[in-house]
């Protein structure tokens, strides 16, 4: 068991010690029921008994609470046994429960891309965003990855397709693709994560893109982004840069520094609420340019950003050891396994 996978939260919670007492414990009451199936996420790393697995098989299917059927899943995952069960809780009725399969699913069985592409129709953002990183992973379809970043109503997907996008997309369709979301998609979160992309793709156009639009973001934290993908790509320290940052606007006293309403309000700014398209006076309206040869606008995406207020800049970590990650917009967060919990 490694730290890094740790379930911290549970540490002093888990009603055994060993996995044995653990199973037993899968028989008994709520909250100790909870808590032993989020124990076991931890001993399943090193397989976990028949017995035991049979047990976690019968919450995943037939638990009433919620939380116990994710965890239950989870630990499924973790351990890389009962596939069918596993496929089967992407139909529960529960979306953190669904998002969790997704990420058990594709540890037991990464090459099952089938399912996975169902999940991405999924009507809870976590589900399609954890269902877009795994067959990212596995396939590296560009197409399914523009698709999300021009069609997905939800930004913590467009900011996941716009991050595995420079590594599967032809260069120059990449970068037309990510200048165009840089200067136009409502999340800042996603403008931030096409700056990154810009960097490492290093073209001359990649580099226009940052400093046009990404330098003169409305956000801080998408100019600060920007301003180091360009020094990357340019091969240079941040400070050497030759340009003026919109982030200077945080100090009146630096060269050039803009504040207040004397920085000029980039498309979809990060005050501009989603699914508004906001390219300023005189810019083309909505649907009237295409992009990489579509017509429609990028960032046109309803709906709210699943992520609560005040949600750190780096997303939730979805890795071989982590869970299933997402967060919702009610502030139920079970990736981390506390009281409350966002998977």
């Amino acid at each position: 068991m490694t730290d890094d996978y740790a379930n911290w939260s549970a540490r002093g919670r888990a009603p055994a010690e060993d996995e044995a007492g653990l199973q037993a414990a899968l028989e008994g009451e709520q909250p100790e029921k909870r808590e032993a199936a989020l124990a076991l996420v931890d001993e399943a790393e090193a397989g976990l008994a028949d017995a035991t697995v049979d047990a976690l098989v019968g919450l995943a299917r037939s638990a009433d609470d919620a939380k116990t059927r994710q965890f239950a899943v989870e630990a499924l995952g973790v351990a890389g046994r009962e596939r069918e069960t596993i496929t089967d809780a992407l139909d529960d009725p529960d979306e953190w429960v669904r998002a969790e399969a997704v990420v058990a699913l594709s540890r037991t069985a990464p090459g099952a891309t089938v399912p996975l592409r169902d999940a991405l129709t999924d009507d809870h953002p976590a589900v399609r965003r954890n269902a877009l990183i795994a067959l990212a992973r596995v396939e590296g379809d560009a197409e399914t990855l523009v698709d999300r970043l021009k069609n997905d109503p939800a930004p913590a997907v467009r900011e996941y397709a716009a991050q595995f996008l420079p590594d599967e997309a032809e260069t120059e369709r990449a970068v037309r693709l990510l200048a165009a979301v840089l200067a136009r998609d409502p999340g800042s979160f996603v403008r931030a994560k096409a700056a990154e992309g810009l960097g490492d793709l290093g073209t001359d156009r990649a580099e226009e893109a940052l400093e046009r639009h990404g330098i003169e973001d409305r956000s801080d934290d998408v100019c600060r982004t920007a301003e180091q993908a360009l020094a990357r790509s340019r091969g240079v320290e941040p400070e050497e840069l030759d340009v003026t940052s919109g982030s200077q606007g945080s100090d009146p006293a630096a060269p050039g520094a803009r504040t207040g309403t004397d920085r000029a309000k980039p498309p979809g700014g990060s005050d501009a609420p989603p699914g508004r398209f906001d390219d300023g006076p005189g810019a083309p309206q909505p649907g009237a340019a295409p992009v990489d040869g579509v017509t429609g606008q990028v960032g046109s995406h309803p709906g709210p950003d699943p992520r609560p207020q005040g949600h750190r800049e780096s997303p939730t970590r979805y890795d071989s050891d982590s869970h299933a990650g997402a967060e919702s917009s009610d502030g139920d967060d079970r990736s981390n396994h506390g009281d409350s919990d966002n998977s």
